[in-house]
């Protein structure tokens, strides 16, 4: 709870009330500790297993798309966070191997898609083994190892060839992970589902086609692109206070679109697009 509190950004005496759901939290042990945690009584008014069958009713009713719940949005986020194993230059020369590259954050809303490029660090390196990671430890032996994806590469000097390792997380438990040579091209693909998923060969395909709108990167996207160009349009005509102003929005714009946040680059794009609005009506 406090872990979950922490990612909201939240501390204990924000919450301004407990709601008890799930027939568990009828155990004394249970109300004495959130008690203590939260230093207030929780609210026992709710049956706990009604609570929890109409939360249920109501998602079965929303994958129905039944008319009275149309207005109902409910978002799925990743529990762990996703990515792989890499090797890190801690000093010029010095590498160290064994540490976890997160790809997909815990708490990202899913489906989404990420894509971290890597680079060779050995001379005519010919392989990559990409070591899928789930965890949240930065050392990749703490964190469940989920499998594994080996892929040649042209010999090159070290850093001169790269891999574009791309992770897709569906909200039926399924991880689709691509490593892309850049160089030439060459892909290897696996699909990773959890235990509980029955989903067929043949309904995973079709739904990793449905989800490929996701692998278009947030850079390459239709309506970034064109305020991009506005942006940098603009600054190239600006001078002084205006390009400062200008160059701050384009920052903030050019990190959310590398960090892959939707909601992020959403705000960030509009605060950019009503800044270049504003200086054009002026």
């Amino acid at each position: 709870m406090k872990k979950s509190l922490s990612d909201a950004g939240l501390k204990l005496g924000d919450i301004d009330e407990i709601l008890l759901i799930g027939g568990a939290t009828r155990l004394s042990i249970v109300r004495d500790f959130l008690i203590r945690l939260f230093r207030k009584f929780p609210d026992t008014n709710m049956n706990p297993d009604e609570a929890v069958a109409l939360g249920a009713a109501v998602q079965a009713a929303m994958k129905e798309r039944r008319e009275e719940v149309k207005e109902v949005i409910l978002t799925d986020v990743c529990s762990f966070t996703l990515g792989p194993e890499v090797v890190v230059e801690y000093e010029e020369g010095k590498f160290e191997d064994g540490r976890f590259c997160p790809i997909i954050e815990r708490n990202t809303v899913i489906p989404a898609s990420h894509t971290e490029r890597m680079y060779t660090v050995r001379d005519n390196q010919d392989k990559v083994r990409v070591r899928v990671l789930q965890g949240e430890s930065r050392f990749a032996r703490n964190n469940l190892f989920l499998g594994e994806i080996v892929i040649d590469l042209p010999k090159a000097p070290k850093g001169q060839e790269s891999v574009d390792v791309t992770y897709t997380y569906d909200i039926n438990s399924l991880l689709e992970v691509e490593v892309k040579v850049v160089s030439t091209g060459l892909t290897q693909k696996m699909i990773i589902k959890g235990v509980d998923n029955t989903m067929t060969d043949e309904e995973i395909a079709k739904r990793m086609e449905e989800l490929a709108y996701l692998k278009i990167q947030p850079r390459d996207q239709e309506e970034n692109r064109l305020v991009l160009l506005r942006a940098e349009r603009m600054y190239e005509e600006s001078l002084g206070d205006k390009r400062k102003n200008l160059d701050h929005y384009l920052n903030r714009f050019e990190a959310a679109l590398k960090s892959g946040d939707h909601q992020e680059i959403a705000e960030t794009r509009q605060e950019l697009t009503d800044f270049l609005d504003e200086d054009e009506d002026l």
